[in-house]
């Protein structure tokens, strides 16, 4: 092949084929990439309305640090049936103890950030992240895992946790 083809076959293939990969991969590919925070739930508690994140129609609301949710609200079904739940529009995963008590934790990886791709292992009381395969404790006392190690365990951010009736209230700090 003399050059000026290879050149111009050089040129196509670095113009086609980047926009061909995309044409294949698409949106699945760019939503891979994603770090969540762009990301909404619509029966986890998203900000669609305009009163500081959360309300009624969410089964949560947020002032300041603290965010009140509506246990009772069918948003939080899994909360009660799978005794966790990933709210990661405010970044906060929850661990149901008992019907009195709830722990609350930083729902953001230290890795990378990405707070949707959390799972619960009640049998060894750890989230995973399935972003990095990295596990953490829920138990607020062992040594948190610190951003970028790569270290297996660790535990998250806790948050304290307050219950009146049916509204959890969570004080991020």
């Amino acid at each position: 092949m003399n050059r000026k083809n290879q050149n111009k076959r050089r040129e196509f293939l670095n113009n086609v084929c980047p926009t061909v990969a995309l044409a294949f991969m698409g949106v699945t590919m760019l939503q891979a990439c994603s770090s969540g925070d762009d990301d909404s739930d619509i029966t986890g508690g998203g900000n669609n309305d305009n009163n500081n994140g959360g309300g009624s129609d969410t089964g949560y609301t947020k002032s300041g640090n603290n965010i009140t949710m509506n246990l009772n609200h069918s948003n939080f079904a899994k909360l009660n049936s799978d005794g966790w739940f990933n709210l990661y529009q405010e970044k906060v995963l929850i661990l149901k103890i008992s019907s009195s008590s709830y722990r609350a934790f930083e729902g953001r990886c230290p890795h990378q950030g990405v707070s949707t791709a959390w799972s619960f292992n009640s049998s060894n009381n750890e989230f995973r992240c399935g972003q990095h395969d990295s596990d953490f404790k829920a138990d607020c006392s062992t040594p948190a895992a610190q951003p970028n190690t790569g270290a297996r365990s660790g535990s998250l951010k806790c948050f304290s946790t307050s219950l009146n009736g049916n509204s959890l209230t969570i004080t991020k700090s």
